[in-house]
């Protein structure tokens, strides 16, 4: 259990290679160990941003309704990057805090679609920023249309609002038309206004019919950091 354990902290099984190594994670912790996994989180994440050049992004939150439910978001420049960050001491510090304190965990193999940020985030415990993470499966005879419109969207939404922060979309490796939405607005205000914008209507009315599911999760940020590499322009 800890050897498969450890097997997914270092990562999905290494496929081809979009641009970025981009992975997701879900960690069930025990409620005993959620501070301390956060702490060291918190170790991991800001060393890791500061002192790899390959490291891009990296995110951990929680979920709202579930706060054991820990979901992490990483973006590396390519496979050797990762692998830098892997034999770090902080990341080593973290694996051995979650072999005793995850229960259960999930990984995905991401490919990125489309990564923007207003700035670079350096950001720790920020409560006010309002985080989603969206799952939508799109009918695979659509999948290409539905890029386009997404896309579209959110380059509209990233240059017209200043209250949307961070925008990244991405596919399964193994399953292009199952999309990851990791969006971080300013606040409430600033996520409830996006939705009323006419771009955002245009992809509701874009897309209808080319969606077979979707669910929205709200996260709690931990450790929000990024190097500003995909800054929107």
């Amino acid at each position: 259990m800890k050897k498969l354990l450890i097997a997914l902290l270092l990562g999905v099984t290494t496929m081809a290679q979009a641009e970025y190594r981009m992975s997701l994670f879900e960690l069930t912790v025990k409620p005993e160990n959620q501070q301390a996994i956060e702490a060291i989180g918190k170790h991991n994440l800001g060393t890791s941003i500061q002192t790899e050049a390959g490291t891009l992004a990296m995110f951990h939150t929680v979920k709202k309704d579930e706060p054991s439910k820990n979901v992490i978001l990483e973006v590396y420049q390519d496979d050797q990057a990762y692998q830098v960050h892997s034999q770090a001491e902080h990341f080593k510090q973290f694996v051995e805090v979650a072999k005793t304190a995850v229960i259960e965990r999930k990984a995905e193999a991401l490919n990125s679609q489309f990564l923007a940020e207003k700035r670079p985030l350096a950001d720790f415990e920020n409560g006010n920023y309002l985080i989603n993470l969206a799952t939508v499966r799109v009918k695979s005879a659509q999948n290409d249309a539905f890029k386009a419109i997404v896309v579209d969207e959110m380059k509209q939404a990233m240059a017209k609002e200043s209250g949307v922060l961070l925008m990244y979309a991405a596919t399964l490796k193994e399953q292009p038309n199952e999309w990851r939405f990791f969006e971080i607005y300013a606040d409430q205000a600033a996520y409830a206004q996006h939705r009323q914008t006419p771009h955002f209507q245009a992809y509701l009315k874009g897309t209808n019919g080319m969606i077979e599911s979707k669910g929205v999760v709200e996260l709690q940020g931990k450790t929000l950091v990024t190097k500003g590499v995909f800054q929107s322009k």
